[in-house]
C-alpha cells in the first residue's frame, strides 16, 4: 500500500525540522564553547580590595605620588573637609582637584575621552550627577574596582559590579537660624514656608539651575500641586544661585531660612545655623558618588582615595550619613532608611533627562530667568538682595 502524499510530505517536513534544530543546537553549542573559553581566563566577578591603607599608600608613592581629582560642588572650597583629613593621613600624595558643576566637569571628562587627551583624564570622578555613571558604565568608560569593605556600603548606592560607588550622604532640608527665626517657628514642612511672617527671612536655590533642587521641587508639586508653588513663588524668596549661598546666608544671620541646601547634623562650635529634617514631608538625600576611570593615569593613588573614603575612619568623620551600614549616623539621628528619603528614588529621577528638561523650562516660567554671576566666582562676602 501507497503512503498517502500528505504523510509523505509531512514527514519529510519533520526530517527537515530536526534537521535545523540539530543545525541550531550545534550552532548553539559552538557560541557557548566560545563565550566559555574566553571567560575560563577573565574573573567573573570584581573581588573586593584586600590590601591595607599603608599597603596602597605605599603603592601610591611608588607610582609617583599623584592624584587628580574632579568634585562636584558649587563652592570652591567644598571639598577641603574630606581633602584635609586625606592629605593629613597621607602626606606623601600630592591632591591635584577642582570643584565645578558637576554637570561642567562631566562633558569635559567627555571632551578627555573624544580627544584621546589622557594626560587631561582624572584619576577619580566624583560627581553628583548620578545618571552620567549609568552612561559612562553602559560604555565600559569606567574600571571595576571594590574598595576594601565594599560589602559594608548600602546596596543601592553602589554598582553591583564595582564601577562606581557611593561616598558619603548628603541631604537638603531646613537649615535656620535660630538668632533670626525662634527654633520652636522654625519652618519644618512645605506648608510652613507659606507663613507670612517668613516674609523676607527666607533664601532659596533657583530650582532651574540645579537638578538636586529641581528634585525637591518636582516632590513638592508630585505632593501639593502646581498651586503650591505659585503660593511659595509669590511669598517672594530671594533666589540665589547655588546650595551654598543659602547655608552662608542663613549661618551669617542674613537670612532666617533655606530648605534648598545642607549642613551638618551636629550643629558647629558657636554657630546659630540648625539643620532640621521634616516634621513629615519627603526630602532629598543623594550619596556623592565616585569612579576610576579605564584611562585614569594614577590607578594606585584613585584605589587609595575610594579605600580611605570608604574607611571607619573616615566614614566616622563625615557630616551627615556614612555609606557604611555599621557606622553610626553623627548626632544621634538614625540610619537614612529610617527617614522619609530615599537617595534610589533620586538617581531614578536624575536619568529622567527629557522630564527633567520640560519641568526646568515650567520652573523658568514660574520663577523668572536665573540671575547673577556662577556659584564659583560669587562674593560669599556680601548678602545676596532680592531681586
Amino acid at each position: 500500500m501507497e503512503a498517502h502524499p500528505s504523510f509523505v510530505f509531512q514527514y519529510h517536513k519533520i526530517l527537515e525540522i530536526m534537521k535545523q534544530s540539530i543545525t541550531s543546537a550545534m550552532v548553539f553549542l559552538a557560541m557557548a564553547t566560545t563565550v566559555l573559553s574566553q571567560e575560563a581566563g577573565t574573573k567573573k566577578y570584581t573581588e573586593m580590595e584586600t590590601k591595607s591603607l599603608d599597603e596602597l599608600y605605599t603603592e601610591a608613592i611608588e607610582e609617583g605620588g599623584t592624584l587628580i581629582l574632579r568634585a562636584g560642588g558649587d563652592k570652591a572650597d567644598q571639598a577641603d573637609y574630606y581633602l584635609d583629613l586625606f592629605k593629613a593621613r597621607f602626606p606623601k600624595i600630592e591632591v591635584i582637584h577642582s570643584v565645578d558643576l558637576s554637570k561642567y566637569h562631566a562633558p569635559r571628562f567627555d571632551s578627555a575621552l573624544e580627544k584621546d587627551a589622557k594626560e587631561d583624564v582624572p584619576d577619580v570622578i566624583q560627581l553628583q550627577t548620578l545618571h552620567d555613571y549609568d552612561h559612562y558604565t553602559e560604555r565600559g568608560l569606567l574600571m571595576a574596582y571594590k574598595p576594601k569593605d565594599w560589602d559594608k556600603v548600602y546596596p543601592d548606592y553602589k554598582d553591583p559590579h564595582g564601577r562606581w560607588t557611593g561616598l558619603f550622604g548628603v541631604s537638603f532640608s531646613n537649615l535656620i537660624n535660630i538668632d533670626v527665626i525662634d527654633g520652636d517657628n522654625a519652618p519644618r514642612d512645605a506648608m510652613d514656608y507659606l507663613n507670612p511672617e517668613l516674609k523676607g527671612k527666607i533664601v532659596l536655590t533657583y530650582p532651574h539651575d540645579d537638578d538636586a533642587v529641581l528634585y525637591q521641587f518636582w516632590n513638592l508639586k508630585q505632593k501639593y500641586g502646581w498651586e503650591y508653588l505659585e503660593k511659595l513663588v509669590a511669598t517672594d524668596p530671594t533666589w540665589v544661585r547655588g546650595t551654598s549661598m543659602p547655608y552662608v546666608a542663613v549661618n551669617n544671620g542674613w537670612y532666617g531660612a533655606s530648605f534648598t541646601t545642607s549642613w551638618a547634623f551636629v550643629p558647629f562650635p558657636n554657630s546659630p545655623a540648625r539643620f532640621m529634617l521634616p516634621k513629615e514631608d519627603y526630602f532629598l538625600t543623594w550619596f556623592q558618588t565616585a569612579a576610576i576611570p579605564k584611562k585614569a593615569r594614577h590607578k594606585a593613588a584613585a584605589k587609595l582615595y575610594l579605600n580611605w573614603m570608604l574607611s571607619k575612619d573616615f566614614q566616622g568623620k563625615w557630616l551627615q550619613w556614612p555609606i557604611r551600614m555599621d557606622v553610626e549616623t553623627p548626632g544621634g539621628y538614625k540610619p537614612v532608611h529610617r527617614y522619609n528619603t530615599s537617595a534610589a528614588d533620586f538617581h531614578r529621577f536624575m536619568l529622567k533627562r527629557d522630564m527633567i528638561e520640560r519641568f526646568r523650562f515650567q520652573m523658568e516660567q514660574l520663577i523668572g530667568p536665573i540671575e547673577g554671576v556662577s556659584p564659583l566666582e560669587m562674593d560669599y562676602s556680601t548678602k545676596p538682595e532680592r531681586r
